[in-house]
């Protein structure tokens, strides 16, 4: 589920998506609300000195031939990216909340949970606005907003079901949990 750096022919043409979606925390903007510093359906006005965060982003439907060409962001209104290794996370406009539950976007979401909870070391995020799900292979926990202090956790009972939690960094229930 990790995505190398953007490899394929794809390019971001008109999208700005991820100026919307993406926290910036350099000019203190958060998600969901459009950075000063875009022009819709062009691009950022100040690319050249664009803030490292900005920089180093790598979209998921640029990067990830899995994902197909019904996950460009400026028609579902989602992007596709990876935190830290360890999650895909799929940013959803607010404008749109309800819009990652539609096929065909919500059977890659499910095949994808699958693929991560495997490994164990992998999982599966929707943020719609601020609020946090965890994406099972048997179920979607809402598990509202995640604070600074706060990761999810993946647990797997011993009769295959899957639940996800908020723990505070550094919690020692996290080892073991995927």
């Amino acid at each position: 589920m990790n995505f190398p750096a953007a490899t394929n022919s794809r390019e971001c043409g008109s999208c700005t998506l991820c100026c919307k979606l993406m926290n910036v925390p350099a000019f203190g903007k958060p998600s969901g609300n459009w950075c000063p510093h875009v022009r819709k359906g062009q691009g950022c006005s100040i690319y050249d000195s664009r803030p490292d965060c900005c920089a180093s982003f790598v979209c998921g439907y640029l990067a990830w031939p899995q994902a197909g060409e019904h996950w460009n962001p400026a028609r579902c209104k989602m992007v596709i990216y990876a935190l830290d290794k360890t999650r895909l996370v799929i940013e959803v406009d607010p404008d749109t909340p309800n819009v990652w539950k539609l096929d065909p976007h919500y059977s890659d979401i499910k095949r994808w949970a699958r693929e991560a909870v495997q490994t164990r070391t992998q999982q599966l995020i929707v943020q719609v606005g601020n609020r946090i799900i965890a994406v099972l292979p048997d179920q979607d926990i809402d598990l509202g907003i995640l604070d600074d202090n706060e990761v999810v956790a993946i647990d797997r009972s011993e009769d295959g079901s899957y639940s996800a939690r908020k723990c505070k960094v550094g919690d020692p229930r996290l080892q073991g949990a995927g």
